[in-house]
């Protein structure tokens, strides 16, 4: 084997990797001096090292980021919520204001055609149970409200005060069986206003309809379905030509000749919540007659008439029948 063989072998090539191995290793230690294992370990632990604290670091902060978050969130909802909470007590308080502002505009409009109204305005605080017969309203006694004060809204007649104290009062309706009011039925037909008085009367059966009845009606009365009835001025309670309601149809007695019409009131007494108590009136307590009942409505009086719950239908349909002939008689003036 000549030198150049040698050269190609195969363990003269493992013997150089050997020594190339040891003379990078001897460099290495000299260069780091006798520290050079644990440099080593260190040179590769290190990023290592650093990664892992990195990683803990951004963990903490994230949690303590979270923890910050959900506290300023709880504090933020908290805020949120009495915010909400003052926004609905405004809007209850606005709905307050308004509703108090529409009654207000309702009591000017019937102290403008009624000036010789005194008007006290009172809300429904609770009802009967039976709906249409009585409730109460929050002014009593203290505010100026007597029994028998005629109760009353912008639309129409809601029936009389029947009891009071000093802070409430009960008020009946006119869909009570206890009703006897005077009633005018305006029945038109020239630029004068004509018509016919009864008497408003109801029962259970037509109260459960909403309905009342104009009774004493003349045989030969020209009032009809569609026609307006308002107060008459028979009795002392209400003041004239305050509206009641509207006539639906008419029939006949069961017992005698007269006719009768069953009328729907305007205002829907189960469902009202402001009403308008009409403490005094010029006329009041000054029972009328009937002549001066049928000159009162054919005048275009303002103002109308219920009699006293306390009138027996006896007394008032004989006051009715003398006002009945002298409206069928005469075109009033």
């Amino acid at each position: 084997m000549n030198h150049n063989d040698l050269l190609h072998t195969r363990s003269f090539k493992i013997l150089l990797t050997v020594c190339a191995a040891m003379l990078c290793l001897m460099l290495f230690t000299a260069g780091f001096g006798g520290e050079a294992p644990s440099n080593l370990l260190s040179f590769f632990s290190t990023p290592m090292q650093r990664v892992g604290t990195l990683v803990t670091t951004n963990a903490a902060v994230a949690a303590r980021d979270a923890s910050t978050s959900k506290e300023e969130l709880m504090e933020e909802n908290a805020q949120l919520r009495q915010q909400i909470a003052e926004l609905q007590s405004q809007l209850v308080d606005y709905y307050d204001l308004k509703k108090e502002n529409a009654q207000l505009y309702k009591y000017l409009d019937m102290k403008e055609l009624n000036p010789d109204f005194q008007l006290v305005s009172a809300s429904v605080i609770g009802r009967d149970p039976n709906r249409f017969y009585t409730f109460t309203i929050d002014r009593g006694t203290a505010a100026g409200v007597s029994v028998n004060d005629p109760v009353v809204t912008d639309e129409g007649v809601v029936g009389w005060v029947s009891s009071a104290n000093s802070i409430s009062a009960e008020v009946t309706t006119i869909l009570s069986p206890d009703t006897r009011m005077g009633g005018f039925a305006e029945t038109g037909g020239t630029d004068k206003v004509v018509g016919e008085s009864g008497v408003i009367s109801t029962d259970i059966k037509l109260a459960d309809q909403g309905l009342i009845k104009l009774g004493y009606l003349t045989a030969d009365t020209q009032a009809k379905a569609g026609d307006i009835v308002v107060t008459s001025g028979l009795g002392s309670i209400y003041p004239q030509n305050l509206k009641i309601g509207v006539i639906e149809s008419i029939g006949h007695e069961e017992y005698d000749v007269s006719l009768y019409a069953l009328v729907r009131p305007f205002v829907d007494v189960t469902e009202v919540r402001d009403v308008m108590v009409i403490t005094s009136f010029l006329g009041q307590g000054e029972a009328m007659t009937g002549s001066d009942t049928s000159s009162g409505a054919s005048s275009g009086t303002t103002s109308g008439d219920s009699a006293s719950s306390q009138e027996t239908a006896s007394g008032a349909s004989s006051e009715t029948a003398s006002s009945a002939s002298s409206s069928s008689s005469e075109d009033t003036p």
